[in-house]
């Protein structure tokens, strides 16, 4: 997860100096961000194959893949290459987060699992904050951002130790030897009682990437390009902001086993919601002021959007049975791409309308979490439930 994180981190922090590189406007760098959503068939792909043939080699493949992919990225020319270097980056990323998942999922035990979420999300977040420190040191130089993600490079002399330590589950070991995993196809999750299950995740994992996409993707370029902070206050900005925010993937633990998963996220979607309106909000920064505000913003989106992603990523971990588990991962990829594609899409839309990036995120935000909210509401709850019980097809049904 870290060295997702890493990769996840790099995006949104050279987005400005991508667009000066490029000589891109903030309606051309939305537009561009768009296309990275068609990553999601590579990732559809990889979810069915960690069905088959584990669960190890898709992490052991995909880290690899996501590093090479960030060299790519390094030395691409013109905005084409850099987006065809990304949608393989971002196909790998997405297949390791959704598989590491699955495998926390199946390997603890049902109290320990949103915690375990929680580590990783802890992991990614921290390794995020990687490029932004990067960018600060590196600001001055000509093209900063092909240096950040030459280093996204790095983390492939780790693969090593992940040889060595990685294992399949033993979860996946057993629906192997019970033939399941032979016989379960990429399209089995929308037949039989999993159907109306698969539909709600779809829908959620569209709107909350939608949110996600558009508050992540911009935290750096807002300040930068909209509010026409240096880059090095910026970095100040979203490392305490950011940092206080790592909190929030124990309050997502915590709320997660205290209210249940749906309950949980929906707290924190209201959170985040205020944090994302004061920061994205924002016109100016008028003084001290000014700038603790825009930091208290941040350090609440940060807070409430790691809570919520915690209980997101344990409802979807939790709803499928083994078999299934990495096919269903592949197709929320899909769902998480087209919220990707149809976010940065609106973003690029409403920016000429609205004024700018920071009040298009705000309108986004505002118009999906509510209704993601409401979809989630309608899955049964998996709080406390041994693993294959939550997914087995008697109880994979909306609950009242």
């Amino acid at each position: 997860m870290a060295i997702w994180g890493y990769a996840s981190g790099a995006q949104g922090s050279v987005a400005p100096f991508v667009a000066e590189s490029f000589g891109l406007s903030d309606r051309g760098m939305a537009s561009l961000t768009a296309w990275l959503g068609l990553s999601s068939l590579g990732a559809l792909w990889l979810g069915r194959v960690s069905d088959r043939v584990g669960r190890r080699r898709v992490v052991l493949g995909s880290a690899l893949v996501l590093a090479l992919g960030c060299g790519f990225t390094a030395i691409a020319r013109d905005p084409s290459s850099y987006v065809l270097a990304q949608l393989v980056t971002l196909a790998a990323g997405a297949s390791l987060a959704a598989t590491v998942a699955v495998m926390l999922a199946e390997e603890l035990p049902a109290g320990e699992r949103a915690r375990g979420q929680g580590r990783a999300g802890l992991a990614f977040a921290a390794a995020s904050s990687l490029p932004l420190l990067a960018v600060s040191v590196l600001a001055a130089r000509a093209d900063p951002w092909r240096w950040v993600w030459l280093f996204g490079v790095l983390p492939a002399l780790g693969l090593p130790w992940l040889w060595n330590h990685v294992r399949d589950t033993e979860a996946w070991r057993a629906a192997v030897l019970r033939g399941e995993t032979r016989s379960a196809r990429l399209g089995d999750v929308f037949r039989g009682a999993h159907r109306s299950t698969t539909f709600r995740l779809l829908v959620a994992m569209v709107l909350v990437s939608g949110v996600d996409a558009a508050s992540r993707a911009w935290l750096f370029y807002h300040p930068v390009r909209g509010l026409g902070l240096d880059p090095r206050q910026a970095a100040v900005v979203l490392a305490i902001g950011g940092g206080s925010g790592m909190l929030g993937f124990r309050s997502g633990a915590w709320l997660s086993d205290r209210f249940g998963r749906r309950l949980a996220f929906s707290i924190a979607a209201v959170a985040m919601a205020l944090g994302v309106a004061g920061y994205f909000g924002a016109e100016s920064i008028n003084g001290p002021g000014g700038f603790v505000r825009l930091t208290a913003s941040l350090a609440l989106l940060a807070h409430a959007g790691n809570a919520a992603s915690v209980a997101f990523r344990s409802i979807v971990a939790e709803m499928m049975p083994t078999c299934l588990r990495g096919a269903i991962g592949g197709w929320l990829a899909t769902g998480a791409a087209l919220g990707w594609l149809g976010a940065m899409s609106a973003i690029a839309a409403f920016t000429p309308i609205l004024g700018g990036i920071g009040p298009s995120v705000v309108a986004v935000v505002c118009l999906a979490l509510p209704t993601a909210c409401l979809v989630l509401m309608r899955l049964p709850e998996t709080a406390g439930v041994e693993l294959e019980v939550a997914a087995s097809p008697s109880v994979a049904r909306p609950s009242a």
